[in-house]
């Protein structure tokens, strides 16, 4: 059984993100004053406002693929389906990828969803801890057999994402530099990584993106090797391993 205090408050969420549903509220408070309304209104605009912020910032490549009345537009259609729930604003856009999933339907766009979740992973590895990386030293000590035999642990920061599109093309062309990528619908796998500060993508073969996400499981390093001569018999973990250990993806060795 829910208190008068919290039918007051559920109904003030509603009317936050329905103006349809300010009379509710205005009843819940008995009142019909005009200034009560205009007060909800400010409030409701400063909200909204927070929220397309948030948006924006975490998504700043599909904003610019989509220009600003479509992000406005999938802003608040998305606000109304995904009201935050925490007083960070940081995690507001966790469900933006699976909410344009469903919402967008133009045959021309089916690529919007997974730029999201790039850039949601990127938004996310800002965010992640810093864990202690082995040295190099500290790498060359390792004996082959103990390392094959070992887990490794990997960045927080990192994720592993495949996509039927070349999104980290789209991501790298939207950069300072960039170049507009000649093909969008290609197959690519790319894996979000934080050497130090601030997160890129760099291109996997489905390999090493599998035995990444192996390594991420918990796997070996030798059952997440298996894991990809399975898809490529040409796999080299050796050059594998090295590009991991460069740009941090892998830390050491997972206690």
């Amino acid at each position: 059984m829910t208190s008068p205090f919290n039918d007051i408050e559920r109904a003030f969420a509603d009317a936050i993100r329905d103006p349809q549903k300010e009379s509710a509220l205005l009843e819940e408070l008995s009142t019909g004053q005009p200034i009560a309304a205009r007060r909800l209104a400010v409030y409701r605009g400063n909200v909204q406002t927070h929220w397309h912020a948030a948006l924006t910032n975490a998504y700043p490549v599909l904003l610019a693929l989509t220009g600003e009345r479509y992000f406005s537009t999938l802003a608040h259609a998305y606000a109304h389906a995904w009201p935050s729930r925490s007083g960070d604003l940081n995690q507001f856009g966790e469900h933006l990828a699976d909410f344009i999933d469903n919402w967008e339907r133009e045959s021309h766009y089916p690529y919007f969803g997974d730029v999201a979740r790039l850039e949601w992973a990127i938004h996310t590895a800002w965010y992640a801890t810093d864990p202690s990386v082995f040295s190099a030293r500290r790498w060359q000590q390792i004996g082959s057999e103990k390392l094959l035999g070992s887990r490794l642990a990997t960045h927080p920061a990192c994720v592993a994402i495949h996509s039927r599109y070349a999104i980290a093309d789209i991501w790298r062309a939207h950069q300072p530099g960039g170049a507009i990528p000649l093909r969008i619908d290609v197959p690519a796998s790319g894996l979000v990584v934080r050497p130090r500060w601030r997160p890129f993508v760099i291109d996997q073969s489905d390999a090493a993106h599998a035995a990444f996400i192996a390594l991420q499981h918990g796997r070996t390093l030798s059952e997440a090797i298996d894991v990809a001569l399975a898809l490529d018999a040409r796999f080299d973990i050796s050059s594998q391993l090295q590009s991991w250990i460069t740009v941090s993806a892998v830390t050491g060795l997972a206690i």
